[in-house]
């Protein structure tokens, strides 16, 4: 009987407490937070994500917040989850640094975007694009057409703009270039395909057999198997002896001391990942057997020429933005999973058999 009691008492305290909560807020005398849902990385490992609500975020001056709709994975995505890169991601974490939506808040001091308007983001990284919301300095968000879905947005930012700052910022070439591209049906791979292709210059695909039809229709020039002994015989044959002038290598291991073999002169290998695992071999044995080509090794980290070059950065995407509208580049897409199933697709990108890229959609 007094256990009965209690709960109708218990009952009339939350009724009462709810009425004057929403009176409070009616009448003007204090407002609730904004709470938005986001996918966090709660312990490192395959069993990682879980779903939490946290306050949305506030767009401060020069930023708009987005509703996002969709987000692409990417390899430090992957690392992030594995715990490859815990000194620089404290749990919990919410990865995600390039999407797409709705522009829903307009803040002070910008005046080139509008509340509703679609576009596509490039973020930090600490963007938290696995989440409804994100605020994004507005120098790193692009407009989009109402033709152009989110997803392919979603998976355009990260992947042309490195492309775009490789071919164009380190390469120095010139229509006619011979550039190879290792790892080319990648989300990367497919970029620097295509981007290559508008510019005038010769791109050699580097991937599996399978895959061949794939990056030929994505911009290649030719494409050859990386797993044959005669890569170098068939790449120096195809440039009439001379070599390639650019290698995108994204690879790693073993591969960046075989691209150099393949190097004109004053060609350069650029390093931007490392699939193989770091880059294996001295310094004198990397470059004094190539001395007399003048040729160079360098690594490209996309953060960098965010820290380093913002301006750059914006311009780039701005550029990019400007293709993808005029279907001059044309992101290709592989799967997209809701992000209730976002494990999925990290498995998805780790099999190795992407072509394109993986995206996350967001409700």
């Amino acid at each position: 009987m007094i256990l009965f009691f209690m709960t109708i008492n218990l009952t009339e305290f939350i009724r009462w407490r709810d009425n004057n909560l929403q009176r409070n807020v009616k009448d003007g005398r204090f407002k609730m937070t904004p709470m938005m849902k986001v996918t966090a990385i709660m312990p490192y490992g395959d069993d990682a994500f879980d779903e939490l609500r946290i306050p949305r975020p506030v767009a401060a001056e020069g930023q708009l917040l987005i509703r996002n709709r969709a987000t692409g994975v990417n390899n430090i995505d992957l690392m992030i989850r594995r715990g490859e890169l815990a000194q620089a991601a404290s749990l919990p974490f919410i990865p995600g640094v390039e999407g797409a939506g709705f522009v829903e808040t307009v803040g002070a001091g910008v005046s080139e975007f509008e509340v509703g308007q679609r576009v596509m983001w490039f973020g930090p990284f600490t963007a938290g694009g696995y989440g409804q919301f994100v605020c994004i300095d507005a120098r790193y968000v692009a407009p989009i057409g109402e033709e152009i879905t989110f997803s392919a947005a979603a998976a355009t930012p990260v992947a042309y703009v490195t492309a775009h700052h490789m071919l164009f910022n380190y390469g120095r070439l010139r229509a006619g270039s011979w550039v190879l591209v290792r790892s080319a049906a990648g989300g990367v791979g497919v970029a620097a395909l295509q981007i290559a292709r508008n510019a005038g210059f010769r791109a050699i695909a580097l991937t599996d057999k399978a895959k061949h039809d794939f990056v030929l229709a994505n911009g290649a020039f030719a494409a050859f198997d990386y797993k044959e002994s005669a890569v170098f015989d068939q790449a120096m044959q195809l440039t009439g002896g001379r070599g390639v002038e650019l290698c995108l290598n994204a690879v790693g291991g073993s591969t960046i001391a075989e691209d150099l073999l393949l190097l004109s002169p004053m060609g350069q290998v650029i390093s931007f990942g490392h699939l193989a695992g770091p880059p294996t071999g001295s310094a004198a044995d990397l470059l004094m057997t190539h001395f007399t080509k003048s040729v160079g090794i360098r690594v490209s980290d996309i953060y960098t020429y965010y820290q380093a070059d913002p301006q750059g950065l914006s311009a780039t995407l701005s550029s990019v933005a400007t293709d993808l509208r005029a279907g001059r580049i044309v992101p290709q897409v592989f799967d997209v999973q809701p992000i209730a199933t976002v494990a999925r697709a990290h498995a998805i990108l780790e099999t190795g058999t992407v072509r394109g890229k993986v995206v996350i959609s967001i409700d």
